[in-house]
């Protein structure tokens, strides 16, 4: 056992908030080695952790569910695999998905933490400032900032100072005793407070609030397709798929998401997508590894057969399609 236990801290927020943004900057600032992360996608296919793996002592992936309920058992054996490691790393971070409510999550840590191996030193809840009309739509993302003890607004950039004052009155009307923070691109507007540890001892510096009841329920009325398929993907069919395919979900996507072996790109293609707004960039390049390309699409009323032959479609290669 550690002789101190491994903090953890819990990374919330509704779909597409921008938590891995977040997660991604933070662990930039520290040696890698130092962070392990338990990442959960609410799809089987996972893209998050992938995004992150490159920065981290250890990550473990947990899909095909919420860790707040049918597979908050992963996580509690993944935070036991981590703190029993011979050097437990020196904080676990915990990315949750969208869909999760923060009240099982807290059970997992708090109900395992009973030997003194780990203990939770925080929750931030991360709000797309841009978006935060959420708050009134769905009750999970009033959770989600409820249980927060730092508040994070995210799309900072994209908003002028009204904008963000309104964005801070409105959370704070759901959560008056949390600290607030603003960022850009997954950067704290506050230099003194732009690491993940410096924000956490402002916190510590305030008085800590009294957490929700853990027993408010929520209900996830959304669904996570994910798509795969071993191969690469021509680059003007996905457009194609993009343009016409989801167009037809418009008003009804939460979030898009993949990472893609485009045919003659040597690097990954990666796609992050909020509401109905996407965005394109490109990661690291696939060197010898094999070329896959994966999506996961989440929102209301979609039709999964066709999404899943649309996008398998847009193969490049002779690659054999799957589907999970």
């Amino acid at each position: 056992m550690p002789s101190s236990p491994t903090p953890v801290t819990v990374v919330t927020g509704f779909l597409g908030a921008g938590k891995t943004t977040l997660v991604n900057r933070w662990l930039s600032d520290v040696e890698r080695g130092e962070i392990a992360v338990i990442v959960n996608e609410l799809g089987k296919v996972g893209i998050d952790g992938a995004l992150l793996n490159a920065r981290v002592r250890a990550l473990i992936e947990i899909t095909g569910g919420c860790v707040c309920c049918s597979t908050q058992a992963e996580l509690v054996r993944a935070l036991a695999e981590l703190v029993s490691a011979p050097t437990p790393p020196k904080r676990i971070l915990i990315e949750t998905s969208g869909a999760a409510s923060p009240a099982g999550v807290v059970h997992a840590v708090a109900g395992s933490a009973q030997h003194g191996t780990h203990l939770l030193d925080g929750i931030i809840t991360v709000v797309d400032a841009t978006r935060v009309e959420v708050l009134s739509a769905f009750e999970l993302a009033i959770e989600q900032v409820g249980f927060a003890d730092i508040i994070v607004l995210s799309q900072g950039d994209r908003c002028d100072g009204d904008a963000r004052e309104r964005a801070q009155t409105l959370v704070a009307g759901h959560n008056g005793a949390a600290l607030v923070a603003t960022a850009s691109h997954g950067e704290l507007d506050d230099p003194a407070h732009a690491t993940l540890e410096a924000l956490l001892a402002q916190r510590r510096a305030d008085f800590a609030p009294p957490r929700p009841s853990l027993d408010r329920p929520s209900e996830h009325v959304f669904e996570s397709i994910s798509l795969a398929f071993d191969g690469e993907l021509d680059g003007d069919l996905f457009a194609e798929f993009m343009e016409s395919e989801l167009e037809r979900f418009s008003g009804r996507l939460l979030r898009t998401k993949g990472i893609l072996a485009v045919a003659g790109v040597p690097n990954r293609m990666i796609v992050q997508g909020v509401a109905d707004r996407f965005e394109l960039s490109f990661g690291e390049p696939w060197d010898e590894q094999p070329r896959t390309s994966r999506l996961v699409v989440v929102g209301f009323g979609l039709e999964r057969e066709a999404l899943a032959r649309a996008f398998t479609a847009c193969a490049a290669s002779e690659g054999q399609p799957r589907r999970t």
